[in-house]
């Protein structure tokens, strides 16, 4: 995507494994893409490989956002069906799941709907807070996120969507947040991170304190939720498993519409 010179590819292909047998072996993905990406950048002189393609999957989302809106409408349970249609725009994602067909996803995500859901804990949290945090992933995912944030709204709550600083694989910026719509329901920041997945340590201190003082978190993605999954804060993770090791962690099977609560954190407390 950044480039044919079969040169530059080797260069950054040899840069990469020798970075790789460097790397300790608790090593993060997360933290592994960041260098990763780092190197491409580097060599290839692109900042945004996937610009193209971002754009393509919002064009394509908001195409669908009519008959998502419409079954969030006929749903008898708005929310459970606004949840549905934001796991199921995780599996746009041209990292871990390169080869997926949206429309085809969104039928069958429709008929499924969630498995291994703390949908119960979510909409009881939901109705004690005042301020929710949402950790958007990828373009055109932002779309389907658009129809949860929109509802969350409308229950009383104050959305802040966090999207990723710069440009990194097909990770929404605030550039996209605002191509479709996403201001008009929440307010929308940079995390300040650069790399994908969240890397807390990383972020901007400005989002570090919307992190800690969010009454509820919404974390989309399997990036976010292996940066977070052992963060002592009330975060419910909302995604597609896309790999065994994800899936297996969740206690799902891959392909799963999944919400899950951190059990570390969705206490009582704020």
């Amino acid at each position: 995507m950044t480039t044919s010179d079969e040169g530059v590819q080797r260069g950054v292909l040899s840069e990469v494994a020798a970075l790789l047998a460097e790397l300790p072996a608790d090593v993060t993905p997360v933290e592994m893409g960041l260098n990763v990406h780092r190197i491409i950048r580097e060599r290839t002189g692109s900042i945004d490989p996937y610009r193209r393609v971002k754009k393509e999957s919002n064009r394509k989302a908001l195409e669908l956002y009519p008959r998502l809106e419409a079954y969030v409408e006929a749903a008898d349970d708005r929310l459970r069906a606004a949840v549905v249609v934001a796991a199921i725009g995780n599996v746009i994602d041209f990292g871990a799941n390169p080869g997926f067909d949206l429309e085809r996803s969104v039928d069958s995500g429709l008929a499924t709907g969630l498995t291994g859901s703390d949908l119960e804990a979510f909409a009881e949290r939901l109705g004690e807070v005042d301020q929710v945090l949402y950790l958007g992933d990828n373009a055109g995912e932002i779309v389907f996120d658009k129809v949860l944030v929109r509802e969350i709204a409308s229950l009383g709550a104050r959305v802040t969507f966090a999207v990723r600083e710069a440009p990194i694989l097909n990770d929404a910026t605030r550039e996209d947040a605002r191509a479709v719509g996403m201001d008009r329901w929440a307010e929308v920041i940079g995390s300040g991170i650069v790399g994908p997945g969240m890397q807390l340590a990383r972020a901007s201190p400005e989002f570090q304190d919307r992190f800690s003082r969010a009454d509820l978190i919404v974390s989309k993605g399997q990036g976010n939720y292996e940066g977070l999954s052992e963060e002592a804060r009330p975060i419910f993770f909302l995604l597609v498993a896309k790999c065994p090791v994800v899936a297996r962690d969740l206690g799902v099977e891959v392909g799963d519409l999944v919400l899950r609560r951190n059990h570390g954190g969705c206490g009582d407390e704020r």
